[in-house]
């Protein structure tokens, strides 16, 4: 029986292995490889990146139009930072205008949070979105987790998972795993470490947690691209 593929779901460098299926997040604007049927693409104004209004709103078109393409997949990274992001008052206004792009052209919502995850919530309640919203490199704790599962969030985990101590760790213990994606982010670590890593974590074969990884992937792809897996 042939193994379920890797899925790294949110990676910046650019990834090429023959097991794996990359989502490879790219700036508006950026240029990015033909399609091989493995290596698909996020675009999103990061809240790091925020500049003038005139400057967002150019970027956010470029984000629309990234979307014409079939490897681009997701909307983000998109969200909120209170510590390394620009005007906290455009980020809320960016993020809000990628959530309605996500919502209106029905692509999932790969989201950045740090400490604003009050605010990605009453954005959620606020706009009530039908596509999945991902909170990527999940830290947060059990409690704060058992509050936005039931909210209807999914969870993307990396290198936290290696952190003996982190609080994410019962977290990630704790999803359903239908609930949860795996990454690699900005580390250089392969993908295929994360998934042991978790797969140890959750004490169940690895091969279960592919399967359960590569269903998570196609579940919340399918309005989007029959034909294009």
């Amino acid at each position: 029986m042939n193994s379920f593929p890797y899925i790294d779901i949110h990676t910046h460098p650019f990834h090429q292995e023959s097991d794996t299926i990359t989502v490879q997040n790219i700036f508006p604007g950026d240029g990015f490889a033909a399609f091989n049927g493995r290596n698909f693409y996020s675009v999103g104004l990061h809240p790091w990146h925020i500049g003038s209004k005139q400057e967002n709103n150019e970027a956010l078109q470029m984000v629309e139009e990234a979307l014409e393409f079939d490897h681009v997949i997701f909307v983000g990274e998109a969200g909120l930072d209170k510590i390394n992001g620009g005007d906290f008052i455009e980020q809320l206004r960016v993020f809000e205008a990628q959530a309605v792009i996500a919502e209106e052209y029905q692509y999932p919502l790969i989201i950045h949070c740090v400490k604003a995850i009050n605010e990605v919530v009453a954005l959620r309640n606020k706009m009530n979105p039908v596509m999945p919203w991902i909170l990527h490199g999940y830290s947060g704790s059990i409690e704060q987790t058992k509050q936005l599962v039931d909210k209807g969030f999914l969870f993307s985990f990396g290198k936290i998972l290696f952190r003996e101590n982190a609080k994410a760790i019962e977290s990630f213990k704790y999803l359903p795993l239908n609930k949860i994606f795996l990454e690699t982010d900005e580390v250089e670590l392969g993908v295929e470490s994360v998934y042991k890593q978790a797969a140890i974590l959750k004490d169940i074969p690895l091969e279960k947690l592919r399967e359960a990884v590569w269903n998570n992937f196609n579940q919340i792809e399918k309005s989007l691209m029959p034909g294009r897996m």
